[in-house]
């Protein structure tokens, strides 16, 4: 239908929430997640946006190994990945069977 991968947008609440709520747009894929903490959050051109770490933590849920890995090169080729940071924001994280693959990323590149 769409020639692009659907944008996904986080929401804090939860999927149980019981109030009705409209469907997303055709191509949005809404996440609920407990409030993030404000480390996890940053604002690029006025918007809010889940930060790098909190970003990468998320793609663990979603990422084969080998896209997780290169997701990592590709953020510190940037100069963007912060090993620290992602460690904190995986450590905030409800648990999730993820969590595994992200560790193993994460000591890979120096964590």
């Amino acid at each position: 239908m769409y020639d692009h991968e659907p944008i996904h947008v986080t929401v804090p609440g939860y999927a149980g929430d019981p109030r009705s709520e409209p469907e997303p747009p055709p191509g949005v894929v809404i996440h609920r997640v407990p409030e993030l903490h404000p480390d996890d959050v940053t604002v690029i051109d006025g918007i809010p946006c889940t930060s790098i770490a909190r970003t990468l933590v998320d793609l663990a849920e979603v990422m084969s190994c080998e896209e997780l890995r290169a997701t990592f090169a590709r953020a510190r080729a940037m100069g963007l990945l912060d090993i620290a940071a992602v460690k904190a924001s995986a450590a905030r994280v409800e648990w999730r069977p993820s969590l595994t693959l992200l560790y193993e990323v994460i000591a890979e590149f120096g964590g």
